[in-house]
């Protein structure tokens, strides 16, 4: 493989996860600085989360994107009373290159939820925009079995995989389980991209640096160099993989009594960053 073939990783920052930043500060970072500071820090592109507090308007944030040199994702709840035509047009309009999914509707079976998520696929086909489905807790991907079972029914899907939502959502064991294990895998070998949180039982986003959340953090990254050394060996010269930063803001972020967040979260997403750097690099080595 020359190396204008090579597999690449292009790593994104959510900007919801820029809401309520600086760290400890009374003002927040206005959307201009916001998006420079991405920009800055060398990330590849902006995921807008359309479900966000401040979430921009797509004539808003595409210019800004588009001046700062950054790419665009969408990330959309879908269910009634929000179309997915909806967030493909918000897509279409910002100049984003997909739209990931977080299905907000609970068909009964199986084979109801594959119905579904095909309709979306081929919606998105006609628009032209890439779909991806992202597991997140109470959507259609809200069960990690049910899930599993949903990927055999439509093997042309692609998951954004955020696993934080099963292990709090799920309640996962601890310590080495083979059946999570053996699911998580299923899933991982479907990820189109990956997303960066750590989570533990009880609590979806834990400081990354806190040493009682060591254990969890090391979970996480065994779990993402799996999904890396997966996506590299399904995928072409040339492909990128995506990694998706999403230390989201309160409350995801824990707080202490006083209100404020125990942790740096724009830190943090630096951090993750360079964690998926080297993870997806040793995948390929």
């Amino acid at each position: 493989m020359t190396q204008s073939q090579q597999q690449t990783l292009a790593v994104f920052q959510s900007l919801w996860a820029m809401e309520g930043l600086p760290w400890r500060t009374a003002e927040p970072w206005p959307l201009r600085e916001r998006v420079a500071r991405v920009a800055g820090a060398g990330f590849a592109g902006a995921a807008v989360d359309l479900g966000a507090r401040e979430a921009p308007a797509a004539a808003e944030i595409g210019p800004l994107l588009r001046e700062a040199g950054l790419r665009c994702q969408v990330f959309a709840f879908v269910g009634e009373g929000r179309p997915l035509e909806a967030a493909l047009a918000y897509a279409a309009e910002a100049g984003a290159e997909r739209v990931v999914v977080c299905g907000q509707v609970f068909p009964a079976t199986v084979a109801e939820a594959a119905v579904m998520v095909r309709e979306w696929l081929a919606r998105a086909g006609d628009a032209g925009i890439a779909v991806q489905l992202e597991t997140h807790r109470y959507t259609v991907t809200n069960d990690l079995g049910f899930t599993a079972r949903l990927l055999a029914e439509v093997p042309e899907v692609e998951l954004s995989v955020d696993l934080s939502h099963y292990v709090v959502g799920n309640e996962l064991p601890d310590g080495p389980d083979s059946r999570v294990e053996e699911l998580v895998g299923l899933l991982l070998d479907r990820a189109g991209s990956l997303q960066g949180r750590v989570a533990t039982r009880g609590q979806v986003q834990v400081p990354l640096g806190f040493a009682q959340h060591r254990a969890a953090v090391e979970r996480f990254r065994a779990w993402w160099a799996r999904g890396f050394a997966s996506w590299r060996a399904r995928a072409g010269a040339g492909d990128e993989c995506v990694f998706h930063c999403e230390l989201g803001a309160v409350p995801y972020a824990i707080t202490g009594a006083d209100g404020a967040e125990l942790s740096d979260r724009w830190a943090e997403a630096l951090l993750l960053k360079e964690w998926a750097e080297e993870l997806f690099a040793a995948a390929g080595s």
